[in-house]
């Protein structure tokens, strides 16, 4: 079946920093094309009740493909009235920092990444306009660091009591991973991991090396004391002579 697409498209714009930068929705609820742009730090958005905040929330959650929005609703209810396609368009900074882009192998200062819903229930992700895999997808917000099925990077009304009773240890993994920290903490068990490693090869040298030196300690006496019996011989043998000798004198 051919695909429809929306017939606005998006303006590039470029930054310096990598952060989500636009959400452009088309046909997505009430919202029949709507461009909310954003800058690096806090955002706050803001509006009466039924403005359509929570759509724009609901919107990026579609968008970055949260596990829990596609198990708690049908995401074909979310295409407009009316309307047979929507669209869900999030524009990610992808400026060279000393030679290195944010996003590996997308050589565009800005990465557009969108997400398509048809009323049909026929869902795709689309980056640079390409059709492409959920996997590609999750492997490009891995690389940002984003994780949407933290609740702590995306978190509805309705799953605050979900989160509280989320086990302490998880929430800190939570916390970690919402504020960056995770990789580090990854590094220092990795490193842990190392540094037991090598306390381990250590305590296995130290030891091979105590059963050397008392090996060598055995050896050292053994050779010792064929010393003194060689000596003890000779001198036997000399002694044997001289009597001998004495004897002849005689």
């Amino acid at each position: 079946m051919e695909k429809e697409h929306p017939k606005r498209l998006v303006e590039e714009k470029s930054t310096s920093k990598a952060f989500l930068k636009e959400v452009i929705l088309e046909n997505f609820m009430s919202y029949e094309y709507a461009r909310i742009p954003l800058e690096a730090g806090l955002n706050v958005i803001c509006g009466p009740n039924g403005s359509g905040k929570s759509s724009i929330l609901l919107a990026l959650s579609v968008a970055l493909g949260q596990v829990y929005t596609e198990r708690s609703r049908k995401l074909s209810d979310l295409v407009r009235w009316g309307e047979n396609l929507a669209r869900v368009t999030l524009l990610f900074d992808n400026t060279s920092v000393n030679g290195r882009r944010p996003i590996p192998g997308y050589n565009s200062d800005v990465f557009i990444l969108s997400r398509y819903l048809r009323k049909d229930g026929t869902y795709w992700y689309e980056t640079e306009y390409k059709e492409t895999s959920k996997a590609e997808v999750v492997r490009i917000l891995s690389s940002l660091g984003i994780n949407p099925d933290n609740m702590l990077i995306i978190m509805h009304q309705n799953m605050v009591e979900e989160f509280s009773i989320v086990p302490p240890n998880k929430k800190l993994t939570m916390l970690e991973e919402a504020v960056g920290f995770q990789t580090y903490r990854q590094r220092i068990l990795e490193a842990q991991d190392r540094l037991n490693q090598v306390l381990s090869e250590e305590s296995s040298v130290l030891a091979l090396l105590s059963n050397a030196e008392q090996t060598l300690s055995y050896w050292k006496e053994q050779r010792e004391r064929f010393l003194r019996k060689k000596n003890l011989l000779q001198h036997k043998d000399y002694l044997e002579r001289e009597l001998a000798w004495a004897h002849v004198i005689k």
